[in-house]
């Protein structure tokens, strides 16, 4: 005898998140999509991906209060199925990326929606600005060599503009 199931499989719901780089001007953001079955570790892989990261340094999202992250944070583990944090239209959380000098990312999911045919995920639709590279003073370090990439300082230290040094504090 052979027993039908009576259970359909279901193909993962497509999540589309907007990502915010905070505190930085001009605005730096990406769209992803990514199944609704993927894990928030994995979710980090992507957004260091899309956001131009190295992932060399520590993480943690904070969602609703609770904290998923690196291990060395003490956080609870990102081994959490995004579509298991039961994340509405419009929810928005936090993702913070080196935390030492934190970049804030604001994540805020625009929409559900079904896989498309002939669509591979993840995928980033869309964006804009470029990401900061990592370890040059955090937000404030960035804005500085933004608003002096001109500047005096620049010129006396070589012109050595590359380099993301933010000014001596006296």
């Amino acid at each position: 005898m052979v027993l039908k199931s009576t259970t359909k499989r279901r193909s993962p719901t497509i999540l589309q998140f907007r990502i915010f780089l905070k505190d930085v001007s001009p605005m730096v953001w990406r769209r992803v999509q990514v199944p609704s079955t993927m894990t928030l570790r994995e979710f980090h892989g992507v957004l260091q991906v899309v956001m131009g990261w190295e992932s060399i340094h520590l993480y943690q999202f904070v969602i609703r209060t609770v904290r998923y992250g690196s291990w060395e944070t003490a956080a609870n583990s990102p081994k959490v199925a995004l579509d298991d944090l039961k994340l509405g239209k419009g929810s928005r959380f936090l993702y913070e990326y080196d935390l030492n000098i934190p970049w804030e990312h604001e994540i805020r999911l625009e929409e559900r929606g079904s896989v498309k045919p002939e669509t591979r995920y993840p995928n980033c639709p869309g964006g804009d600005g470029n990401c900061p590279q990592e370890d040059c003073g955090g937000p404030e370090g960035w804005m500085w060599r933004q608003d002096n990439a001109f500047g005096y300082e620049m010129v006396e230290d070589g012109g050595d503009a590359g380099r993301c040094v933010a000014p001596a504090v006296p």
